[in-house]
């Protein structure tokens, strides 16, 4: 069984799902969390559900588009020779809690390109100074990305 969690205290939460335990044996073996290159806080309880033997999926790797107009992200991408959405998600698969990730592609274009992703996670685990530096550069505290989050027009 998995969970789904979404929340400025959504580490709070996969700790605590962590501890539940019926007749001697974990609930949950899996969650769905948030984590992108904006919202990375989640980043130590999903290392600590992955060590567990937890599956992990991200969504919301592209931050509901916010990732794609991030100056940061599209500097790093023009350097890196790829497009945004392409390191957005390439950042999400080189973390080492070794995630599915939810591309959110809703075209075929999206899709293809989104795919690519993969070769620039390669990249970035063989770069780890620059994974980080990008890491850095771009992270939010949790309350400002979820307060932001919040405030999106929704269609």
């Amino acid at each position: 069984m998995g969970l789904s969690v979404s929340s400025p205290t959504q580490d709070q939460v996969i700790r605590e799902a962590m501890k539940i335990e019926v007749d001697g044996e974990r609930l949950f073996s899996s969650v769905q969390c948030t984590w992108n290159l904006l919202e990375q806080r989640p980043g130590p309880a999903l290392q600590a559900a992955h060590d567990a033997g937890w599956d992990i999926v991200i969504k919301e790797g592209m931050a509901n588009g916010r990732v794609l107009r991030n100056p940061i992200i599209i500097e790093y991408s023009a350097k890196l020779s790829c497009e945004p959405d392409q390191l957005a998600l390439a950042c999400i698969l080189a973390q080492p809690f070794e995630p599915h990730v939810l591309s959110g592609a809703v075209t075929p274009e999206q899709l293809t390109s989104n795919w690519k992703a993969q070769q620039i996670s390669d990249q970035l685990r063989s770069e780890p100074v620059l994974l980080n530096e990008l890491l850095e550069a771009c992270v939010m505290k949790s309350e400002d990305y979820w307060a932001e989050r919040s405030a999106l027009a929704w269609n």
